[in-house]
């Protein structure tokens, strides 16, 4: 073998070396950034899930206190002047979350 097929081996055993190292190194970044993708996934689905409850409960209070013969402004006064826009908002979903569980 010549020095120059010794010299061109070698170097294609560097270059191998290096870009395996480098394929590692970019698999645990892969693996490391998808480890956090999911916690941010997971996260943001408990927000949701809380919010969503939340809203659920609020709403069943408004409709509770519309059901009681206040007005949206009268709702609103006693929420701390929530905005009547929001009461309003929170008695229709009120309505469909009544919707939704009578014809569950």
């Amino acid at each position: 073998m010549s020095g120059r097929q010794v010299a061109r081996q070698q170097a294609r055993r560097r270059v191998a070396e290096t870009l395996a190292i480098k394929q590692r190194e970019r698999d645990a970044r892969d693996r490391h950034c998808a480890e956090l993708a999911v916690l941010v996934v997971a996260a943001l689905a408990e927000r949701d899930a809380t919010v969503e409850m939340a809203e659920r409960t609020a709403a069943a209070a408004v409709g509770q206190l519309l059901e009681a013969g206040l007005t949206a402004v009268e709702v609103s006064d006693w929420c701390g002047g929530i905005g009547v826009r929001e009461v309003n908002r929170l008695s229709r979903l009120a309505t469909l979350c009544g919707q939704e569980t009578s014809s569950s």
